[in-house]
């Protein structure tokens, strides 16, 4: 992607653009630039395929309905479509995710409240009150993931199999109360900012879910990251609601997350 490439919709919004640099990680579903304006920068990203597209979309109109509820998320201007290709203009939000912060090794206090942190900006998201227009009554949002991840399995690339697909379509964890959820809350999705959680991003998979999807994906063990009980004790401790249990770890982060 270069400057040349920018939809001129994108560029009337923003002015001038003097630069353009990309994030050192890329995702696997996007490419993501930031461009630098005279006054400000922005992020845009540019996806390519029907699945992609979709979650592109989604994520904007997420965005554009929990932009009231005071949650560290990016400002959506507009969404374009070119042909097969689309285009989300948002603000760009000075940080680095969290999987980057912790796999620089900082000091034990520092690590811990980056975490504690991390855990804080969770609870607030699931006692946020959930935007109607996410709220799909007509489909229990468990059933309404199964059912995507069966298209999901017989459309695109997955890492999930039939067999695991089938486990979980009949071994469902007991149902609990659900809240509004990011839907994939991880330590890639999350930018620090001298050790504070400043910016939650990718929210196509935001809904009235639940909750337990999240912590799952919060604490999958990375780099330095949730590889000992130490750093799950003080998340949970922040958190301060729920735990999960293994079988719902296994279900949700083992399991459903693999056709995602």
């Amino acid at each position: 992607m270069n400057i040349q490439d920018i939809p001129t919709e994108i560029i009337q919004q923003v002015g001038e653009i003097r630069d353009m640099t990309f994030p050192t990680k890329q995702g696997h579903t996007s490419i993501v630039a930031i461009l630098h304006t005279p006054d400000k920068k922005y992020i845009v990203k540019k996806t390519e395929s029907p699945l992609y597209n979709e979650w592109l979309s989604e994520e904007y109109e997420a965005l554009q309905q929990l932009c009231l509820l005071g949650l560290p998320i990016p400002k959506a201007y507009s969404i374009h479509i070119q042909n097969q290709t689309r285009w989300l203009l948002m603000d760009h939000i000075e940080g680095i995710t969290l999987r980057e912060f912790l796999s620089k090794e900082p000091v034990p206090h520092d690590k811990e409240k980056a975490i504690v942190s991390f855990a804080r900006c969770l609870k607030k998201i699931h006692e946020s009150s959930c935007p109607e227009a996410l709220m799909k009554n007509d489909t229990d949002w468990l059933d309404n993931m199964l059912m995507k991840a069966d298209y999901n399995l017989t459309n695109f690339t997955v890492d999930g199999t039939e067999a695991l697909l089938k486990r979980i379509q009949e071994i469902r964890p007991t149902p609990i109360t659900n809240t509004l959820i990011h839907g994939d809350f991880t330590i890639d999705n999350v930018l620090v900012h001298n050790g504070n959680i400043v910016g939650v991003i990718d929210w196509s998979g935001a809904a009235y879910g639940d909750p337990r999807y999240d912590v799952a994906l919060a604490i999958r063990p990375k780099h330095n990251a949730f590889e000992d009980d130490r750093d799950k004790e003080v998340f949970y401790n922040a958190y301060g609601k729920l735990r999960l249990t293994d079988e719902e770890y296994d279900y949700f982060e083992d399991g459903l997350y693999n056709f995602f």
